[in-house]
């Protein structure tokens, strides 16, 4: 396999599987059926390729939310793309060890500093956003300070759900969404808001 956008992809799905130190470049040449020479070619390193690998996979992310923004723009019900954009995640999230995010904050700062990133940019530019128009729009309470609602509920999401035990071994995806993002928003929702809001489309 010569192709880098195919390694970069085989490359993430084995480190964000099996973690970013664990899996080794032998292990990933031997995967790939390729040499250890060949990913060289690409990467001066493994820690390059682990960022790079990163970066790869929250682009997809990212073009993913951007592309959905794009055709449902919710104008009037901004807090259901919060729940899409929050989905979205933890169902990437079920899938990747937390032995990744163990291993990128240890071993890998380039990579940790390109996940916090990615994560900041979308809390303050997107997320938040949101909340301050679904504020405007008389959704969520006058008194409530969104920059707060981000900083509690959902500028951490990985560290909830990889909290002591893996909560992902205890419940599904959909349970998650519930508990951490959902029933989080209704507590800062208008009355008249609460009464008619659509999440039960999720």
């Amino acid at each position: 396999m010569e192709n880098k956008k195919e390694l970069l992809e085989c490359a993430f799905s084995n480190f964000s599987k099996f973690g970013s130190k664990r899996f080794s470049m032998d292990e990933l040449a031997h995967d790939l059926g390729i040499s250890k020479k060949t990913i060289y070619k690409h990467f001066q390193s493994k820690e390059e390729l682990v960022m790079e690998s990163l970066q790869c996979f929250l682009r997809k992310v990212r073009s993913t939310i951007d592309d959905h923004m794009q055709e449902s723009p919710n104008e009037d019900q901004p807090l259901l793309t919060i729940v899409y954009i929050y989905k979205l995640g933890l169902d990437h999230l079920q899938g990747i060890s937390p032995a990744f995010f163990y291993g990128l904050n240890k071993y890998y700062y380039k990579a940790a500093q390109v996940y916090s990133e990615f994560r900041e940019d979308l809390v303050w530019n997107v997320v938040h956003p949101l909340l301050l128009k679904a504020q405007n729009q008389g959704q969520i309470r006058p008194n409530v300070n969104v920059e707060l609602v981000c900083k509690l509920f959902l500028l951490r999401l990985e560290d909830t759900v990889y909290s002591k035990a893996n909560l992902f071994d205890e419940y599904s995806a959909q349970e998650l969404l519930d508990h951490v993002i959902i029933n989080n928003l209704r507590g800062v929702l208008t009355l008249e808001y609460l009464q008619n809001c659509p999440y039960e489309s999720y």
